[in-house]
Formats: structure tokens, C-alpha cells, sequence
């Protein structure tokens, strides 16, 4: 054979391949060939199907590239992935997966986990918990996906606000949102995602109730705080004015006639506070939170009054309808778990579908 001998030039974002001594130039990858990989790879994901099948799978199919081919121009680097062999292997356990699945969620499930890839998959843990999720997601059945989201919601979701009505009302649309499907109402879903490997069932344990996460989470609101016109006022307004503060971050406890706070939802959020002034934002300093915190020191401490605000805010939560079928639901729950890493791979995702302005919490 008689030897072939090339120089190309590679243009910008171009790749060289050289086989033995010829070389090939090969763009960067474009939309268009972006397509025809994804369309390349179904006879490959539909190979085991008899003509009858083939019809309804390449249907199905079909919805998921329309579901991902919109986003190859707004999430970065999902359009090179297109080349990547680690995708292509996910992509086509996606396309069979879309094949065997009539609904229409899982679709769009499917296509957020191959977007997660793409922006997590760097972390090895990220993606196994992705290949699973991908390999898992057309099994799970429908209530209880929506319980297992509702669950990872609760622990990690929160309203940053000191304000206890605003916090409740974004709580309220947050739950409305997520609570699109009647909820389990026996422990079956338990038992069937913990099959799945999405969560661990934990023995002889309780899962803490709705009040004792919400009055937790919500400590600074539920405090009793100070009285006005005693001691512990005035020595909480000369210490808010050591430090330059204004004393309207004393606020009315609307729980509690006559009595003030801190306008802080969380009491450990006190490190991550930012100050406004006309000045601008900035970071709470040092000497500012330790000054607060000598504020909260001077809270009253009343059982009765605290129980007193705490049954009302617990009656204030149960005014959302959203926020009260979640308690009913909740506390309903016999046993405990824990999300497993696909598990929140997977309840994430679906949480992103609900609500695609929550922020990004993988790591």
C-alpha cells in the first residue's frame, strides 16, 4: 500500500486525531452532530426489541431528546459531553430507560440527571450516585418519590428570614409545590425505596416531628425574647448601641404581647448575618456577634410563655394547608430512615423539576 503522508492545521476548539501517520482533523462539536450522536446511539439502546416494541419505544424515546436537545445551549459544557464516551454511556442507559417508561416525570428526570453529570460528575461519588439514579428512576413509584423528595426538602431546605410570617408563606408555596401527588398513607414506600437502595431504614429509631423541626429551625422566632420597659431591655438597647446598630433589629414578637427580639430566624445563623446600611451589605464582624448574642442571653426564659409561642406558631403553620398536610403526614411516619447518596441524587433532581429556582447544594 503506499504510505499517505498529511499535515492539517487544527482551527480553534478543533481536536487532531492521528491514526498511524494520517491525520484527521475533527471539529468541535456541534449541535447538529450533537443530534446525530444522540440518534447514532438508539438502535444501540433499542437493540433487543421486536418490531412491535421498536415502534412505542422510539417514541418514548423521541421524548427524551426533546427534552435534552434544548438544553445543550444553556447548560455549560453539556454540548462537548456529546463526545465524551463516559456520557455516551449514561446517554444510552438514559435512552433505554426512557424506552421502558410511560411516564412522562421521568423524562425529564432522566434529562437532569444526564445535566447533573455533566456539571457534577467530576466528583466519582456524584457519579455513581447518577448511574444509579439513572438505572433505578422508571422503578420508583410515583407517592413515593414524592415522600422521598418532601424528606431531603426537610433537611435542607429553610427560608432564611427572621421574619416569621414571611418564612412561613415561602415554606407554604415551597410545600404547595412539592406536594404534587397524594402522599403515602401506609408504609409501603418505606419498605420499596429501601429496596431500591434509596434510603436505610433505621431500626428501633423515631423520626422527630414536624413542631420539633420546625420550633428548632425556627428558634430565634420562637423565643420569648425580652420585655420592654425592664432591665434586660434597656441593657439590650445599650449594647446594640456599643456597637453602632440601629435598635429597630429588636423587632415585636407577634407571638407575645409587649415583648421584642432579634429579627433572627435561626439562632446558629448569627455567624452568616450581613448587615445593611446606607452604606451598603456587608459581613457581620466579630465583635457584632458576640454583642448579639449577649442580646439573646438576656431573652426571658418562661416555660409557659415559651410554650405559649410555640403553640402559636404551631398554630400560625397549621393556617397553610400545605404546611399542615405535611404535618399530618409526617408525624403520621412510624420507624426512621436516612437518604442514601443516590436517594438524594435522585430526590435533588426532582425538587429542581418542582422548583427550578432552589439553589445548588451538591457539592
Amino acid at each position: 500500500m503506499e504510505e499517505v503522508n498529511q499535515l492539517q492545521k487544527a482551527g480553534k476548539d478543533s481536536q487532531q486525531i492521528q491514526i498511524g501517520n494520517v491525520i484527521i482533523n475533527s471539529a468541535g462539536i456541534t449541535e447538529e452532530r450533537a443530534r446525530a450522536v444522540f440518534n447514532e446511539m438508539i438502535p444501540q439502546a433499542l437493540a433487543n426489541y421486536t418490531e412491535e416494541a421498536q415502534k412505542i419505544a422510539t417514541e418514548r424515546v423521541n421524548k427524551l431528546e426533546e427534552r435534552i436537545m434544548p438544553q445543550i445551549n444553556q447548560v455549560e459544557g453539556l454540548l462537548p459531553a456529546f463526545a465524551d464516551p463516559a456520557f455516551q454511556v449514561l446517554l444510552r442507559k438514559a435512552q433505554q430507560k426512557a424506552a421502558i417508561t410511560e411516564r412522562e416525570n421521568d423524562y425529564d428526570l432522566l434529562t437532569e440527571l444526564l445535566v447533573c453529570h455533566v456539571q457534577k460528575g467530576n466528583d466519582r461519588k456524584n457519579r455513581a450516585g447518577i448511574v444509579k439514579a439513572v438505572d433505578i428512576i422508571d422503578t420508583i413509584d410515583n407517592d413515593a418519590l414524592c415522600a422521598l423528595t418532601i424528606a431531603f426538602v426537610l433537611d435542607n431546605f429553610w427560608p432564611v428570614t427572621g421574619n416569621a410570617k414571611e418564612g412561613i408563606e415561602v415554606l407554604s408555596q415551597m410545600y404547595n409545590a412539592l406536594i404534587y401527588e397524594s402522599l403515602p398513607s401506609n408504609l409501603d414506600w418505606l419498605d420499596h425505596l429501601d429496596i431500591l437502595g434509596v434510603i436505610r431504614i433505621t431500626p428501633f429509631s423515631q423520626m422527630n416531628k414536624i413542631e420539633d423541626i420546625f420550633t428548632r429551625r425556627f428558634d430565634g422566632c420562637v423565643s420569648v425574647g425580652i420585655k420592654k420597659g425592664t432591665e434586660e431591655y434597656e441593657s439590650a438597647l445599650q449594647i446594640i448601641q456599643s456597637i453602632g446598630l440601629n435598635k429597630n433589629i429588636l423587632v415585636d414578637n407577634i407571638f407575645l404581647d409587649d415583648y421584642v427580639r432579634l429579627e433572627i430566624g435561626n439562632l446558629d445563623d448569627i455567624n452568616s448575618l450581613s448587615i445593611f446600611n446606607n452604606l451598603g451589605t456587608r459581613s457581620i464582624n466579630q465583635r457584632e456577634i458576640e454583642a448579639l448574642r449577649d442580646v439573646i442571653n438576656l431573652y426571658e426564659k418562661n416555660v409557659d410563655l415559651q410554650n405559649k409561642v410555640k403553640e402559636r406558631f404551631m398554630n400560625l403553620i397549621d393556617e397553610h394547608e400545605p404546611l399542615k398536610t405535611l404535618q399530618e403526614w409526617w408525624n403520621s411516619i412510624s420507624g426512621a430512615f436516612s437518604i442514601t447518596g443516590v436517594g438524594k441524587i435522585i430526590a435533588y433532581i426532582n425538587a429542581k423539576r418542582c422548583i427550578p429556582e432552589l439553589p445548588d447544594i451538591l457539592e
